[in-house]
């Protein structure tokens, strides 16, 4: 049997270990939440996570650095811009807002897609999923019309890391040649140093004992060893079942989030929340049946 046939020999082991990936990234919101509780920023939790995480993924990436060579310049520092606005929208938006409401506008991120591939990547998506994404829109006038006299500041910054994720994904998409492990040790490792200077202007570097192993747990348990895992299981399983899988983070985050610090999820969260999960779902699935089509279009 081959290596190839190997990996998808067993493709439960797959699914086991983004399950795993799931619970693991979805402790990002209390462990957040915990350490904003410490009086630490939102820009030092993202920095420090970062630098972190990035320096504990170049064991992984350094033997594989060659495949950086095959990359674009501008594709690379759009992925570490991108990457930064993401991860630093995140960290402060869960800071300034409910964890539920920062993580379920993150994954708006298909609609910034949607919008983004045709003006970079030349790929035209199709109406179909224009109009699923439509449901996610409508989620999100839910959420913001529900919550915009109390968390409007947050919840603006959180739907940037929507589009910072959305970004990063039309940018993993260019450096699809590279190593998966190279592109996180070069994106953390470089949005930990781009993000020192607004920790140096707006917030600060100190840290208790307790924060500092608050950041521990969040570099090492919510951020490198799932993103492995992640790695691992992409190459047993279909992206776009690998994608579904990992959306259980958005039930998750919360519910982490009420166990360990008492945050119950707001109204219109609940509301327009599964309106942007099924909005989502359905333009991975949808992405999924036109790229096969096309596969099989190209092939004939």
């Amino acid at each position: 049997m081959s290596a190839a046939d190997r990996r998808a020999d067993r493709p439960w082991l797959a699914v086991a270990a983004l399950l795993c990936c799931a619970c693991l990234w979805s402790l990002n919101g209390p462990l957040i939440k915990l350490l904003h509780a410490e009086a630490v920023s939102g820009w030092t939790i993202a920095c420090y996570r970062s630098l972190i995480g990035g320096l504990l993924f170049v064991p992984w990436a350094w033997p594989r650095r060659k495949s950086l060579a095959t990359a674009g310049y501008s594709w690379s520092v759009f992925s570490v811009l991108t990457f930064t606005l993401m991860t630093a929208s995140f960290c402060i938006a869960t800071t300034m807002t409910a964890a539920s409401s920062a993580i379920i506008l993150q994954y708006t991120s298909p609609i910034w897609v949607f919008l983004l591939s045709p003006l970079l990547l030349r790929e035209k998506p199709g109406a179909a999923e224009g109009l699923v994404l439509l449901i996610a829109m409508i989620g999100i006038g839910i959420i913001f019309a529900g919550q915009r006299q109390t968390d409007a500041a947050g919840l603006a910054v959180a739907l940037c890391s929507g589009l910072g994720y959305g970004a990063l994904t039309v940018a993993l998409r260019g450096l699809r040649a590279v190593s998966p492990l190279v592109v996180a040790a070069l994106n953390a490792l470089s949005s930990g140093v781009l993000l020192l200077v607004p920790v140096a202007l707006w917030a600060g570097f100190w840290l208790q004992p307790r924060a500092w192993l608050l950041v521990f747990a969040l570099s090492l348990v919510q951020f490198t060893l799932p993103y492995v895992l992640f790695s691992w299981a992409l190459q047993r399983i279909e992206a776009h079942k690998a994608a579904l899988i990992v959306l259980l983070e958005t039930v998750l985050n919360p519910v982490w989030t009420f166990m360990l610090v008492g945050e119950r999820v707001p109204l219109p969260t609940l509301r327009g929340g599964p309106l942007i999960l099924i909005g989502v779902a359905g333009w991975l699935l949808l992405s999924w049946r036109r790229r096969r089509r096309s596969a099989v279009g190209g092939v004939q």
